[in-house]
């Protein structure tokens, strides 16, 4: 199991499971919203796997020891095994080719080009660790300008724009990836941005919302 992931899945634990508190704080939700969740699906508990997935709960990450699931994979895990397979999906894509820097800020692209504020929040603490810049991140949360972030850092954040948001890749675009990670390096982006969309994508079926005083990306200024 990649511990890189569990760390991760830890922080955005203490995330989640401050929802029930700040819903009870006084934030009013969308009446579908489940209050501990902050979504339109209530997590799972142990008790809802059945025999036969005991062994994949066992191994998903944000299990709390109350029992129940938290984190990126809550509501992928209605379904076992798609969760196990976006674990496995994740620990190959961050294990791949990319440096750390670069991995970082795939992840903070996909999840400002899917609104995924739980993992954008997991991972504040995380990428200036390993040197993205607040300047940077500022640029990606607002979609701001490239004129202002290194080359490097244009080509990631213009890549992950690109594949999400025009659903269409420039050969300029892809040959620059190309010429500064090599082939490997773009294919890799590519998995590790899609992984976190994947879980960005259930937020937005779930309409997952951040614990409140957490930054909720559905509602941060965009340009």
């Amino acid at each position: 199991i990649n511990q890189r992931f569990l760390r991760g899945a830890a922080a955005l634990l203490l995330l989640a499971s401050g929802g029930l508190v700040a819903a009870q704080s006084g934030a009013k939700l969308p009446a579908d919203l489940d209050p501990a969740s902050r979504a339109r699906l209530p997590y799972l508990q142990r008790t809802d796997f059945t025999e036969a997935n005991q062994k994949i709960y066992e191994v998903l990450p944000g299990r709390g020891q109350d029992g129940v699931v938290r984190g990126p994979l809550a509501f992928a895990a209605y379904n076992p095994g798609a969760a196990k397979a976006l674990f496995d999906l994740h620990n190959a894509a961050v294990a791949g080719s990319l440096d750390p820097r670069t991995r970082e800020l795939a992840i903070m692209v996909a999840c400002r080009e899917t609104n995924y504020s739980l993992e954008w929040n997991g991972h504040l603490a995380t990428a200036p660790k390993v040197g993205v810049e607040q300047s940077v991140l500022d640029v990606v949360r607002t979609s701001g300008p490239l004129t202002a972030v290194s080359e490097k850092d244009a080509a990631v954040i213009r890549f992950g724009r690109q594949m999400f948001r025009d659903k269409k890749m420039e050969p300029a675009t892809f040959a620059k990836v190309v010429e500064l990670f090599g082939r490997k390096g773009a294919m890799d982006m590519v998995a590790v941005m899609n992984t976190y969309a994947v879980s960005g994508f259930y937020a937005i079926a779930v309409d997952e919302r951040a614990p409140e005083g957490r930054l909720d990306l559905l509602s941060a200024p965009v340009h």
